[in-house]
């Protein structure tokens, strides 16, 4: 008896800390909540720029670690973001950390609008939705700093060495196909269709498979235009290879 109890008390103070923690978001961080979702951005995206994508896209606002849904997102969770300090690999930091949103100021500019990452101003994001971003990110981060990671950007001779080394690896499609359902049907909603990203499967397969493989490996790894890269404690190279031979045996049984 005491026993239930015990764990009614446990799930009753569970669900009393959840309406006390959504009871004190402030409009600023429900804002924030608001436009992490938005691929609109509060009407701020340009239309004829917008690419469909918001930041929950990439990332997730929960901790993955203790509550994973099953999607394999390219970013990491945004729980942790103002412990952190610094974003893209040290690129954004100081007083440009805030301001640029722990980082989502890149993103608000490349990955929903665009704009290539080597004329990108993490700061542009305007000054009000960073300030919302970062209030959000403070509510659902409390004292948990969230994952631990580094990011290592790769050159372009890295990404296509190890595209190279990837698709020369042997890989598992029916894992593949599992996998590119949790990781990549955000923007290739099937292979077959293109979405936010391209048609990768078409009626006729490309002149040369192996090339096409190694360049899709390195484009998972180390991105390409706008798509995001996939760090190795996200996908491993043996996911990619996976991938890879899931992609590949579509393409042979589509050119039968």
């Amino acid at each position: 008896m005491r026993k239930f109890v015990s764990l009614g008390l446990c799930g009753a103070l569970i669900m009393a800390f959840v309406v006390l923690t959504q009871a004190q978001m402030s409009d600023k961080a429900q804002l924030g909540r608001e436009l992490f979702h938005d691929p609109t951005f509060k009407g701020t995206i340009d239309p004829s720029k917008a690419t469909g994508l918001a930041c929950a896209s990439c990332h997730a606002d929960f901790d993955e670690t203790a509550k994973p849904d099953g999607v394999i997102r390219a970013g990491h969770s945004v729980v942790g973001v103002p412990h952190r300090g610094e974003a893209k690999g040290g690129m954004i930091k100081g007083a440009d950390f805030a301001r640029a949103a722990g980082g989502g100021g890149f993103c608000y500019e490349h990955f929903l609008q665009r704009v290539p990452p080597d004329k990108v101003n993490p700061t542009a994001i305007p000054a009000e939705h960073a300030e919302a971003l970062m209030a959000y990110f403070e509510v659902i981060s409390g004292d948990n700093k969230g994952p631990e990671f580094e990011i290592a950007m790769l050159d372009k001779d890295a990404i296509k060495k190890a595209g190279e080394d990837i698709a020369a690896m042997s890989g598992d499609a029916s894992n593949g196909w599992q996998l590119f359902g949790r990781a990549c049907i955000t923007c290739h909603p099937s292979v077959k269709k293109a979405g936010i990203g391209p048609q990768l499967v078409r009626s006729r397969a490309p002149r040369n498979i192996d090339a096409t493989m190694a360049r899709w490996a390195g484009k998972i790894r180390g991105g390409g235009s706008l798509m995001p890269f996939y760090a190795p404690d996200i996908l491993s190279d043996q996911d990619i290879a996976d991938i890879i031979a899931f992609l590949r045996d579509q393409i042979e049984n589509t050119a039968k």
